[in-house]
């Protein structure tokens, strides 16, 4: 009777461990409760990459449509301030040069569908314009040209960081169309410079 005791009694231990171990042989099934809990907490960028990546890159190009109207606009703005205050002809040239090309990248860009969905608030201008107003004669022209030179290089560089990176066709071609001229620009800006000097 002892050993039958026993051994029953070892068969009543062996199933209750095997029960509050989870070795039973029905598993728990997941609710849907559950499945909606789990995909709550799945990080979105995992859910729908390329949806956000679209929106990233859409937002990308409307900011860089947005910087390129006001730093358009501000090299209008110094083109006609030397046309107006310069006493070289050289340099009445250039800026004539510089007004007509920007006039016209500014009507292309405010042309392209992102126009006005970008960030307007970021200023393209360093307050030197205020300062060459201040200026006459020789110093003006020199001045001038110099922080023209400076400033049209840094537009070839966000053009051409530009042109690598954007997916829009008509943003893409109006970026490529505009970076030969400017750099014929700076190339008559910094001769320009030279025989100021």
């Amino acid at each position: 009777m002892n050993m039958k005791f026993f051994f029953w009694m070892g068969m009543l231990l062996t199933a209750t461990g095997l029960v509050s171990c989870g070795g039973s042989a029905v598993q728990e099934k997941e609710t849907p409760a559950d499945s909606q809990m789990v995909a709550e907490h799945v990080d979105p960028s995992t859910r729908f990459p390329q949806q956000l990546v679209e929106t990233h890159t859409l937002q990308d190009e409307a900011q860089f449509e947005a910087n390129a109207l006001q730093s358009a606009e501000e090299t209008i703005a110094l083109a006609n301030l030397a046309i107006r205050k310069t006493t070289k002809p050289e340099v009445k040239t250039i800026a004539q040069n510089i007004l007509q090309e920007h006039q016209q990248l500014y009507r292309d860009f405010q042309k392209l569908p992102h126009h006005g969905a970008g960030d307007t608030t970021r200023k393209f201008t360093d307050g030197r314009r205020e300062e060459l107003e201040k200026l006459n004669g020789t110093d003006f022209n020199r001045q001038w040209v110099e922080k023209m030179v400076t400033w049209n290089a840094a537009i070839i560089s966000r053009y051409e960081t530009a042109a690598g990176a954007l997916k829009d066709k008509g943003t893409k071609e109006l970026v490529n169309k505009a970076l030969p001229i400017l750099k014929i620009h700076q190339q008559q800006l910094e001769t320009c410079r030279t025989k100021l000097q």
